[in-house]
């Protein structure tokens, strides 16, 4: 599907449900047709739309991107259980990064099955999780975590 693109695609906000989601801009395909729509809207007032005060979900450059690209397709429907968020979709509660409000209940600490993406929106790093299948930036980082995580499963 990746080459027969022609409409912008956005992430879903991983910490939304439902059918009017708020965009994410962790991964964006923008056209060259679209690029140009985009930069010129945003060229209008860039001082505006980078001082714009926008609330969650729709803050920073998701703000901007959600107001301008509203009919955008979603990377969670063209590649289902592709792309997946650490925290919604991997992460369990004696895991480094847990977030309750972002948990979809299918998390068991592992990779799962299909999966070719893993966004880290925000805290942890993926450096910082000691997953086996996360490369190792550092040996003191890698040790660190290993630790951080080892004291978590204790508690």
């Amino acid at each position: 599907p990746l080459t027969t693109m022609k409409k912008i695609t956005l992430l879903n906000d991983f910490s939304q449900h439902g059918a009017s989601v708020a965009p994410a801009t962790g991964i964006m395909f923008i056209p060259a047709p679209a690029k140009k729509n985009v930069w010129d809207e945003f060229m209008k007032n860039p001082e505006k739309e980078i001082n714009a005060i926008r609330t969650p979900p729709y803050h920073g450059d998701q703000g901007f991107i959600g107001r301008i690209c509203q009919d955008a397709e979603r990377w969670q429907n063209i590649l289902p259980g592709r792309i997946i968020s650490y925290k919604a979709n991997i992460a369990t509660p004696k895991m480094i990064g847990f977030n309750p409000e972002l948990y979809d209940g299918t998390g068991n600490g592992k990779l799962p099955d299909g999966a070719s993406i893993v966004c880290f929106h925000g805290s942890p790093r993926p450096w910082n999780t000691a997953l086996p299948w996360v490369p190792y930036f550092s040996l003191k980082n890698t040790i660190q975590s290993k630790v951080k995580q080892y004291k978590l499963s204790l508690r």
